[in-house]
C-alpha cells in the first residue's frame, strides 16, 4: 500500500465519521514561544483544545508535517525521525454522544476514539488482530488507572487479556507540548510491537508548577505514526524504507 492511498483512506475514513479535513499547519508554530517547531498534530490545535471554538466545528482530521527533536538520540533506528506525518483525529467542546456508531459532527470521547482507532487499523488496513496489541494508562503520580480504556479494550473491543497491557506515567500519559497546557492519559495501539497509534485523551492542564486541575471540556488527540504504519503494512524493516 502507498503512502497516498493510506493518506486518504485515513482522511476519507474520519470524514465520513462527522469530521472536517483541515490542512497542515506551518512547521513554525503561530504565537507559542515555548516551542521552535510543530511537534504532533494537535499543537496547532491547543486553543481549540481550551474552549476557544474551531470555525470548522468540534472534530477535526489532519495529517500534519512535525519536527522533533526530543527523543533525538534515537533517530536513525527502525522507527524514529525528526521530519515526520503525523494522522491525527481530534475531538473539542461539550461530548454530545460517546458512541462510536454516532458519525454526527459534536464531541466524543474515549469509547469512539478507541473503537474507530481499532477498527481502521483492523478493518481498513487489513491488520491481522494477532499482530495488534494495546495498552492504557495504569495510574501514577496521583492520576487514577484509566478503568474505562481497558473495560473497553477488554469487553466492548473483545481483545484477549494478554494483549492489553499497563502502561506507566512515562509511557501512557501525554502532554503538555510546551511547559504548560492540556495532557493526559493514552491508549496505543501497536502492530508487530510497533506503536503505530497513540490517543491521548486530554482531561487535564498542567500548570507551570506541575499541578494538574480537570479540563471543563475533556478532549481528544489521536497522532498515528503515517510513517510507522506504512512501514508495518508493506513488510519493512524501516521507515526510511518507504516511499
Amino acid at each position: 500500500m502507498k503512502a497516498l492511498e493510506i493518506r486518504q483512506k485515513y482522511l476519507e475514513f474520519f470524514k465520513e465519521r462527522g469530521h472536517v479535513i483541515i490542512p497542515s499547519a506551518s512547521l513554525v508554530p503561530e504565537n507559542d514561544p515555548s516551542v521552535l517547531f510543530t511537534t504532533a498534530g494537535m499543537h496547532p490545535l491547543v486553543p481549540f483544545l481550551l474552549g476557544e471554538k474551531h470555525p470548522a466545528g468540534n472534530r477535526l482530521t489532519s495529517v500534519q508535517k512535525c519536527i522533533r527533536t526530543g527523543d533525538i538520540d534515537e533517530v536513525g533506528d527502525a522507527t524514529h525521525l525528526t521530519f515526520f506525518e503525523m494522522l491525527g483525529n481530534f475531538s473539542f467542546g461539550p461530548i454530545s454522544s460517546d458512541d462510536p456508531k454516532d458519525f454526527g459532527n459534536e464531541g466524543y470521547f474515549k469509547r469512539s476514539a478507541m473503537h474507530w482507532g481499532y477498527e481502521f487499523i483492523k478493518d481498513e488496513l487489513g491488520v491481522a488482530p494477532e499482530r495488534i496489541s494495546v495498552t492504557f494508562f495504569k495510574g501514577e503520580n496521583g492520576v487514577p488507572r484509566d478503568e474505562e480504556a481497558h473495560r473497553i479494550w477488554t469487553e466492548e473491543i473483545g481483545l484477549p487479556a494478554d494483549k492489553v497491557i499497563e502502561g506507566n506515567f512515562e509511557d501512557n500519559f501525554w502532554g503538555p507540548t510546551g511547559s504548560e497546557g492540556p495532557c493526559g492519559p493514552t491508549a496505543e495501539i501497536y502492530v508487530d510491537g510497533i506503536e503505530v497509534w497513540n490517543l491521548v485523551f486530554n482531561e487535564y492542564y498542567r500548570h507551570k508548577d506541575g499541578k494538574l486541575t480537570p479540563l471543563e471540556n475533556p478532549g481528544v488527540d489521536t497522532g498515528a505514526g503515517f510513517e510507522r504504519i506504512l512501514a508495518t503494512l508493506n513488510g519493512y524493516k524501516s521507515v526510511y524504507e518507504t516511499d
